[in-house]
């Protein structure tokens, strides 16, 4: 809206400026005006103009500005007039082609209050360049300020929200180890006590609660990683990707010879980030790419980058200034329907059964939350048969 009053405001400088004291000019086009329109006197620090939209947002007659005697003090808020006077002092410093705003409240004739956003500039000098009077337009923006309010508002409930059920998660998941730990221990009891009288049933149904109690201890484990990368205070470093993709593929080492892994690595760059974060976000991408293979397939995985033109930045709504990297992990896979590439980084949304693909669908979740953090971009393309593709967008400095 700011930027709407400065486009307008100098052509109505030139009209005023342009117009005699009978013509009726000025009145014709401000009545029109989505404000109030009005000339300040800088040496009696009266209206010497107001125009009828003060009627439309705020209830006043020409009339009664006139029992003010001009003076627009008068509205203003009781506990803005300090603010307001010492804001009119930027007015006496303006160049012929400058523009000053700010924001006040002005008091309607019916006792209630509005936030105004005022913008003003120079209209004449005296022969020695003293400032003799000053254009002002001011718009209402009470609902435009409301909104914002609630937005502010509606984002520090949800922050407040995220915030305690990542404490619970982490609280929840660290007290549920307890309770396994117990289980576990009275399984080897009833096991060495009494293995005998078990039987084969009783030895089976022993061997489905171990492997349950290793299933909730491996999703506890993935909520507690998942807990502890929203809570992450870590600082940033420089980091070298190269030297991350490396570690990464040494500790998988074994299941890439397993699963006989063909692994392309271009050029990675050096970013700012959270060293720990960005070894866990490749070995979590890198890892989806091999348990998600095509049976009999060896899986391929290229992780390809490029630096994002300006362009490419502009459709992303990234920061201009900084320089942003696009890497992309591309795999031979197995892929996914298209509708499901954003509900694949929710937290346990899984695509496939755990008899088919096992695990608790945390990992993409995560990538998610140290892509949120580090202010990148990730997203997901792929077809069913046809392998799929992970982007990721980071900045080279936070």
């Amino acid at each position: 809206m700011e930027q709407l009053i400065n486009q307008e405001i100098h052509p109505l400088k030139l009209l005023f400026q342009s117009s005699s004291d009978n013509d009726g000019l000025p009145d014709k086009i401000t009545d029109f005006f989505p404000g109030i329109v009005y000339i300040f006197d800088a040496d009696t620090r009266k209206l010497k103009y107001i125009n009828r939209k003060i009627t439309d947002l705020l209830g006043y007659s020409l009339a009664d500005v006139l029992t003010w005697g001009n003076d627009l003090m008068r509205i203003v808020h009781k506990d803005d007039q300090d603010h307001v006077n010492g804001e009119l002092q930027h007015f006496y410093t303006l160049q012929d082609n400058e523009s000053y705003s700010y924001t006040t409240r002005l008091t309607d004739k019916y006792g209630s209050w509005k936030h105004f956003r005022t913008m003003g500039t120079v209209l004449n000098r005296d022969t020695s360049g003293r400032v003799i009077t000053v254009l002002f337009v001011a718009q209402d923006i009470t609902t435009e300020l409301e909104n914002q309010l609630n937005l502010e508002e509606k984002i520090r409930d949800l922050d407040r929200s995220n915030k305690e059920l990542e404490e619970f998660a982490y609280v929840a998941s660290h007290d549920m180890n307890e309770p396994l730990r117990k289980i576990t221990t009275f399984i080897e009891r009833l096991e060495n006590k009494y293995k005998a009288e078990l039987g084969a049933d009783g030895k089976l149904y022993l061997t489905r609660i171990s492997a349950s109690i290793e299933n909730m201890r491996h999703l506890i484990d993935t909520l507690l990683e998942f807990s502890r990368t929203t809570r992450s205070n870590q600082p940033f470093a420089p980091v070298d990707l190269n030297g991350v993709a490396k570690d990464v593929q040494t500790d998988l080492e074994l299941k890439i010879e397993e699963t006989g892994t063909t692994l392309h690595i271009a050029v990675l760059p050096v970013i700012e980030a959270i060293p720990s974060q960005m070894k866990q976000l490749f070995d979590n991408l890198i890892n989806n790419s091999i348990k998600f293979r095509k049976s009999g397939v060896h899986p391929v995985i290229n992780i390809r980058c490029l630096q994002l033109t300006r362009r490419q930045k502009e459709q992303h709504h990234l920061d201009a200034a900084n320089t942003w990297f696009r890497i992309d992990f591309a795999d031979n896979g197995i892929g996914f329907e298209p509708e499901y590439n954003e509900r694949i980084f929710q937290i346990f949304q899984r695509l496939h059964g755990k008899s088919e693909f096992p695990g608790s669908g945390i990992g993409l979740a995560i990538c998610k939350k140290i892509i949120d953090q580090h202010k990148g971009l990730i997203y997901a393309t792929g077809k069913p048969d046809n392998g799929a593709t992970f982007t990721i967008i980071l900045p080279e400095h936070q």
